[in-house]
């Protein structure tokens, strides 16, 4: 709760400042105008649904008769998008945003195959905070006069605070999970498509989908027995992708002035 309070001040202080960015000078003529303004700002809120996937990642561990399990869930991201664009084709997206996953963590009796568990011993959950500033080429295709199709590839870079661990005060759990992080920094590459709406004085509304994969593990994650006794200790790595896809939904804010670039 913390972090997120902290990322919701970051983000009301962008707000004036991109506003402020939107702002340009007088010209004398029409032709400076035209030069001028090429180059167009514009920011806003972004909210995100994440659905995780574990694409590339091990989610079970078995060990015997008993089997570890890992397994993300559903969560979401929050943030300020500020983009620029260069041309009526291309545009240049950032931002900065907070996203919170959660992972929770499971031992049991395997079913026969060790597919499944059949019998559960053990379970528990846990969050992973992470900050995001992505970097996007987009480019547009106009399907008419409001209706934009938005085509973004680029990359990002993660950060993550700390390690995590989650250990019951209950005497009768007998295990405990930790989440280990790999590096404070992960860069990821990233992929959308999506649909914008634009008028003249409410704004832009956009809505699409997302694809984003770390280039390696977010974390570690292990869950282990509280007393190895007389079983041992039965440790089982999980690595966490941190892979994921999202259903976003962005609004940006009306210009100061109308945007002479992209006019019919």
């Amino acid at each position: 709760m913390r972090h997120f309070i902290v990322f919701f001040f970051v983000m009301a202080g962008l707000i004036p400042a991109s506003l402020h960015a939107q702002k340009k000078p007088k010209f004398k003529n029409a032709a400076d105008l035209e030069t001028k303004q090429r180059v167009f700002v514009t920011a806003g809120p972004d909210v995100g649904l994440v659905i995780p996937t574990d694409f590339g990642a091990r989610t079970n561990v078995r060990y015997q008769d008993t089997l570890f399990r890992l397994s993300p869930q559903v969560r979401f991201r929050l943030g300020m998008c500020v983009r620029t664009d260069f041309s009526k084709k291309f545009s240049l997206q950032t931002g900065i945003y907070y996203i919170e996953r959660v992972y929770e963590a499971q031992v049991g009796k395997a079913n026969a195959i060790g597919s499944g568990i059949q019998s559960l011993i053990y379970n528990n959950s846990f969050k992973y905070i992470g900050f995001e500033i992505p970097v996007m080429g987009l480019f547009y295709v106009q399907l008419g006069e409001r209706w934009f199709l938005n085509n973004l590839l680029g990359f990002s870079v993660e950060f993550f605070p700390s390690s995590v661990k989650s250990i019951s005060s209950d005497t009768t759990v007998a295990y405990k999970v930790y989440g280990a992080r790999n590096s404070w920094v992960v860069p990821s590459v990233k992929a959308a498509v999506g649909f914008e709406y634009r008028t003249e004085n409410a704004g832009y509304f956009y809505l699409g989908g997302q694809f984003h994969r770390p280039f390696f593990p977010i974390f570690d994650g292990f869950i282990e027995r509280k007393n190895p006794e007389p079983y041992g200790l039965q440790t089982s790595e999980l690595p966490a992708s941190g892979t994921y896809f999202s259903i976003d939904l962005k609004y940006f804010f009306p210009p100061g002035k109308k945007n002479k670039f992209f006019e019919r």
